[in-house]
C-alpha cells in the first residue's frame, strides 16, 4: 500500500534516519572499541549461541507476530528490522554512557551486544500497541525515550540493590505499560474503519504463527539469557519449556471448546502459547518442581484466552 504522506514529508524520513546513523556510528567512533582478549574469545561460542536466538526472535519471531493485520503486515516486519538495528546500538552506547562511563574509550563485549538486542526487544513489544498509527520517525523516537528509561530504570535497579534477575520480568511489564501509555497519549482520534484495518487475513496468518513458533521455540533462551550459575540456567531452560508446552495444549484446547464448531481460533494460539514463558520469566530459575511451572503454563494460557476474548481489538490482546 502507498504512503500518504506528502512527498516532501517521505523525502524527510529516510534523510532522518540517515542522520541518526550517522551519529550513532560517529559516537561508536569516539567512545567505544572491541575487546579482542583472551578471556573474551574462550566464552564466545556459548555467549554467541545465545545472542543468535534472542537475534531469531527479535527479526522473526517479533516480526512476523503481528503480520497477520491487515494493511500492517508489511509494516510489521519492516519497522520491526530498523528499530532493533538503531535501538541495538543506541542500547549500547546508553550502557557506555550511564553504566560504565570513563573518559576513555569503553570497551565492548558480545555480553554487550546480548544485552542491548534484550533491551531493544522491549520497545519491539511496545511497537505493537501503536503499529499503523505512528509513522517510522515517532517509531523510532518512541525508542530512542523508551531503552533511555529502560537503561535509567536498571542503573536505578543497581543502586538499590534490586536482583539483576528481576529485569527478566521488567521488561514485559515495563514494555506493555509503555506502549499502552504511548498509545493513549496520541491525541488523534481513530479514524471510522479502523476496526476493519485491524482484521486478520488469512494468508499473512500463517506468517504471524511462524513469528509465535519462532518465539516459542527460543523463549527459554530468552529467560535464561541474564542468568550466569549454571545450576540456575538449567532451571530456566527446563521450567520455561515446561510452561510454554502445557500453555500451548492450553491455547489449542480452549480455543477448540471456545469456537461453536470446535475450531482452532488462530488469535488465542498468538496469546496464549507464549503465555507460560511470560508467566514463569521472574521466577524460572528458583522454581524445583516442573509441576509448578506446569499449573503457571496452564494459568496463564487461560488468563490469555481470557483477555483476548473479551477485548474488542484482538491484536490488543497480545499474550506477552
Amino acid at each position: 500500500m502507498s504512503s500518504k504522506y506528502p512527498r516532501s514529508v517521505r523525502c524527510c524520513l529516510p534523510l532522518w534516519a540517515l542522520t541518526l546513523e550517522a551519529a550513532l556510528i560517529l559516537l561508536f567512533f569516539f567512545f567505544t572499541y572491541c575487546d579482542a582478549s583472551l578471556e573474551d574469545q574462550k566464552g564466545l561460542v556459548a555467549s554467541y549461541q545465545v545472542c543468535q536466538d534472542l537475534t531469531v526472535m527479535a527479526v522473526l519471531g517479533l516480526g512476523f507476530f503481528t503480520s497477520n493485520l491487515r494493511r500492517n503486515s508489511w509494516s510489521s516486519v519492516a519497522f520491526n528490522l530498523v528499530l532493533l538495528a538503531l535501538g541495538v546500538q543506541w542500547a549500547i552506547l546508553l550502557d557506555v554512557f550511564l553504566s560504565q562511563f570513563s573518559p576513555e574509550k569503553v570497551v565492548i563485549k558480545l555480553l554487550s551486544i546480548r544485552l542491548a538486542t534484550r533491551s531493544t526487544m522491549s520497545m519491539l513489544i511496545s511497537m505493537n500497541a501503536v503499529l499503523g498509527k505512528v509513522n517510522l520517525v515517532q517509531l523510532v523516537v518512541m525508542e530512542l525515550v523508551e531503552l533511555t528509561a529502560g537503561t535509567m530504570r536498571i542503573v536505578i535497579n543497581s543502586i538499590f540493590k534490586v536482583d539483576y534477575r528481576m529485569n527478566m520480568m521488567h521488561i514485559h511489564v515495563f514494555a506493555a505499560y509503555f506502549g499502552l501509555t504511548v498509545a493513549w497519549c496520541l491525541p488523534k482520534p481513530l479514524p471510522k474503519g479502523t476496526e476493519d484495518k485491524y482484521q486478520a487475513a488469512t494468508s499473512p496468518s500463517l506468517f504471524a504463527m511462524l513469528g509465535t513458533l519462532f518465539l516459542w521455540m527460543f523463549w527459554p533462551s530468552f529467560n535464561s539469557a541474564l542468568l550466569i550459575d549454571p545450576i540456575e540456567r538449567k532451571n530456566a531452560v527446563f521450567n520455561t519449556y515446561y510452561a510454554l508446552a502445557v500453555s500451548a495444549v492450553t491455547a489449542i484446547s480452549v480455543s477448540s471448546l471456545a469456537h461453536p464448531r470446535g475450531k482452532i481460533n488462530m488469535t488465542y494460539m498468538h496469546n496464549a502459547a507464549l503465555a507460560g514463558g511470560v508467566a514463569v520469566s521472574a521466577s524460572c530459575h528458583e522454581i524445583h518442581s516442573p509441576w509448578i511451572a506446569m499449573v503457571l503454563g496452564l494459568v496463564a494460557g487461560l488468563i490469555s484466552i481470557g483477555g483476548a476474548k473479551c477485548l474488542p481489538f484482538p491484536h490488543l490482546a497480545v499474550g506477552f
